[in-house]
């Protein structure tokens, strides 16, 4: 009867290890797998751009500095910095510097006692009593004085009071001068920028850059504002030291903005076809982009160049098998050969 017990209960012993061992070597065989969602292939197209930031500023020749023309006091500032103007708009007024007054007098006093020399000379030609030479040189001396006083008149230094006044429609973007301040001759007072002339100036990385060139379309995002559309009016030929970046000039075409608002630039720079993929699917890994695809219930790892990006999709180069899905989500947890399950809609991992 010991016997019989005993020799039962090595053989329950037996067959359980070998139970166990069994199991052991089908979990072994089974192996571990990720879960993962996944999306076909697809061939076709999507426009290539490049993404950069900067802020509205005025383009070349859209500021205009309002200086007098002579010696003056300024009476009264009438505009202030971010205003924005007509044409014909007052900004400042000034008074005419007593020295300035003196000096129209004193060209007044000239071209009348030039012009009494002139007759003079051509009475005298007429009796023979002058040469042609002389009242030629009264004649010329008439001509210069009568442009200098008449260059006076045109900066005001005839009248006591004067305006400045804002040369075309715009935004002033700089008063530098106050009240009582006298100021001498070519003295700036304000800066206007015109509202036509404003542009986009954005830094380009040196990378993109070489895809950039003049024509070329951009959609202008004011950041908290409008979208406005430009194209590139210049590229620099040099990275900004400041920066890192190479500056490009997008015109506006004369939209309305705010200098110094900050804006994100989406420049257009072509369409690029080849093999569509989710943007997801394509990963970084050591200096390249990877994908997953999915092969008979197990990953393959496929290197890929991405050459545009747009819309939650990206166009890749590489040995794509354009039968098999690529792994969308999952794919950090993958490696090569690894056995996958392929979730079904709404089925989370």
């Amino acid at each position: 009867m010991t016997r019989f017990f005993g020799s039962g209960a090595r053989r329950l012993g037996l067959l359980l290890v070998a139970g166990a061992g069994f199991a052991g070597h089908a979990a072994l065989a089974e192996g571990p797998s990720v879960l993962v969602t996944t999306a076909p292939v697809t061939q076709g197209a999507l426009e290539r751009s490049v993404t950069a930031y900067g802020r509205i500023a005025p383009g070349a020749g859209a500021a205009r500095t309002l200086a007098t023309a002579y010696a003056a006091t300024v009476t009264a500032v009438e505009a202030r910095p971010g205003m924005s103007v007509r044409r014909g708009q007052v900004i400042a007024r000034i008074e005419t510097a007593p020295a300035t007054r003196a000096a129209y007098a004193q060209a007044v006093a000239t071209r009348d006692e030039t012009l009494r020399v002139l007759a003079h000379t051509r009475a005298l030609l007429a009796r023979h009593l002058a040469t042609r030479t002389q009242f030629a040189q009264a004649e010329q001396a008439a001509r210069a004085v009568l442009a200098a006083l008449d260059a006076l008149k045109r900066e005001g230094a005839d009248r006591a009071m004067a305006t400045v006044e804002a040369p075309f429609a715009g935004i002033v973007t700089a008063i530098s001068a106050a009240p009582g301040a006298a100021l001498p001759a070519g003295t700036a007072i304000a800066t206007v920028v015109r509202r036509a002339g404003l542009v986009a100036v954005v830094g380009v990385d040196p990378g993109d850059a070489r895809r950039l060139a003049a024509g070329q379309a951009a959609l202008v995002q004011v950041l908290g504002g409008a979208a406005l559309r430009g194209r590139i009016d210049m590229l620099a030929g040099e990275v900004d030291p400041r920066t890192g970046l190479v500056d490009a000039t997008v015109g506006l075409g004369g939209a309305p903005a705010l200098v110094g608002a900050m804006v994100r630039a989406r420049i257009d720079t072509g369409t690029v076809r080849g093999v569509i993929v989710p943007r997801d699917a394509a990963l970084p890994a050591a200096g390249r982009d990877v994908i997953w695809q999915v092969r008979d219930g197990h990953a393959v790892r496929v290197v890929v160049r991405v050459l545009a990006s747009a819309r939650g999709r990206s166009i890749v180069a590489g040995r794509i098998d354009p039968a098999l899905p690529v792994v969308v989500s999952g794919n950090y947890q993958l490696r090569p050969g690894i056995a996958v399950r392929i979730a079904r809609p709404g089925q989370g991992g």
